[in-house]
């Protein structure tokens, strides 16, 4: 059986980046210049110099439980097929493109299959990567099956079930890079009784405006009391009295810089994270750099498709082990938050990213403020850097590794 898939390799032919396009956007007192969310230049050398360098979570193992089993997402903006091998398990991450005539062969969002056919002229390859079969390949004298199997990401790693892929052959371990963040996908891990599963599948938001607004939006709980106002009354109604979130996350939250862009929020008064405790959500919120984030009781996964528009995927987390009900419940609170006809996901739509988007076309004054908190930042073990619920210190977290990143070949 031929198992070998190709590798992503540097391409040299790339054009060079211009000198210069990232200086300039940042000042000292944490203004930040709106041309990130608008800059196509911006948004196309992100992906080049944050989304082929960075650990990128591509899914759960959970999602392939079996052999055989696949599912298909992007890498940044490159669509991909996460698999687990029919013959030997292992978990590979492949472009999602004939290396024919560059069609995509598998169309699926999950599902199982021992191998993938392209549509356009036939071309099969195993769930592993390897050419399997060219139709009609008497006609080709100077074909090297071994080398035209479908391309494969050179690393790929699971952490605590979560499945990281990259595109640079060389550099930190996906532990090292995770670092502080490491934990938290831990506890997250160890939520259920047997663990947790992304078994409920997803569903899909989309919005015009760019992506790096909806990780901004993860971690900022300035806007809960402001933006959520309607579902706290609703809240309030059903109990008779006013509920405790925003008295609780004034009180008892904090926010923290956990390094490499990665940051968190979290109950300082939770002592454990227990199944019946997920219901209303793990006791932190914690986004992993670039794009993914782990909040309530959800897994969202941010899909950049253009700098001005974005995907995100909300993946219910499923109890293993728990009771029917403890599982359904937290379907049912997703559902009433997050859900297509939910409080929430409608609100943070419509003012942080339909409304940011409609405002920040005034130019005039292109600069947005991140300093909340500035000044009060305390230090931690580990090099942490923690702030207030309210401070803008995850926003300062997460540029502050953007930055470093995007200015690295600038001269």
């Amino acid at each position: 059986m031929n198992d070998r898939a190709a590798t992503v390799n540097d391409d040299t032919s790339r054009q060079a980046p211009p000198p210069g396009v990232v200086s300039g956007l940042f000042t000292e007192d944490w203004r930040v210049h709106g041309s990130i969310y608008s800059s196509p230049e911006i948004f196309r050398l992100e992906q080049e110099r944050i989304f082929r360098r960075c650990w990128l979570y591509v899914g759960h193992e959970s999602e392939l439980p079996e052999p055989g089993d696949y599912k298909t997402t992007f890498a940044g903006t490159q669509p991909v097929i996460v698999t687990r091998g029919s013959d030997d398990g292992v978990i590979r991450v492949l472009l999602n493109r004939c290396r024919h005539r560059g069609a995509s062969v598998c169309h699926d969002e999950a599902g199982t299959a021992n191998f993938f056919r392209c549509p356009y002229h036939g071309w099969t390859y195993y769930n592993s990567g390897g050419l399997r079969g060219v139709p009609y390949d008497d006609a080709y004298t100077r074909l090297d099956r071994d080398r035209l199997g479908l391309t494969a990401l050179p690393r790929t790693e699971t952490y605590a079930g979560f499945i990281f892929t990259i595109f640079a052959e060389e550099g930190p371990s996906l532990v090292e890079y995770l670092g502080n963040a490491a934990p938290y996908l831990d506890l997250a891990a160890q939520a259920g009784p047997e663990g947790i599963q992304l078994s409920a599948n997803s569903h899909k938001i989309g919005y015009d405006g760019n992506w790096k607004l909806q990780l901004e939006n993860t971690q900022d709980g300035y806007h809960f009391a402001f933006v959520h106002r309607s579902y706290l009354a609703v809240l309030s109604d059903r109990a008779g009295t006013p509920p405790p979130v925003v008295p609780n996350l004034m009180a008892n939250w904090r926010t923290a810089d956990l390094g490499g862009g990665h940051s968190l929020g979290e109950d300082t008064t939770a002592a454990e994270v227990t199944a019946r405790g997920l219901i209303g959500g793990l006791p932190f919120n914690v986004v992993v750099f670039p794009s993914l984030a782990i909040i309530g009781a959800q897994v969202r996964h941010v899909l950049p498709k253009a700098v001005d528009r974005t995907e995100v995927r909300l993946y219910p987390m499923m109890l293993k082990g728990a009771d029917n009900a403890v599982n359904a419940a937290i379907l049912r609170n997703h559902e009433e938050f997050n859900g297509p006809a939910g409080a929430g996901t409608t609100d943070d739509m419509e003012i942080a990213f339909f409304r940011t988007a409609d405002g920040k076309a005034a130019t005039e004054k292109d600069w947005v403020v991140m300093s909340r908190g500035l000044d009060t930042e305390k230090p931690g073990e580990n090099g942490i850097v923690y702030g207030h619920a309210l401070d803008e210190l995850p926003h300062r977290a997460f540029y502050r590794q953007w930055r470093r990143l995007m200015e690295e070949e600038e001269s």
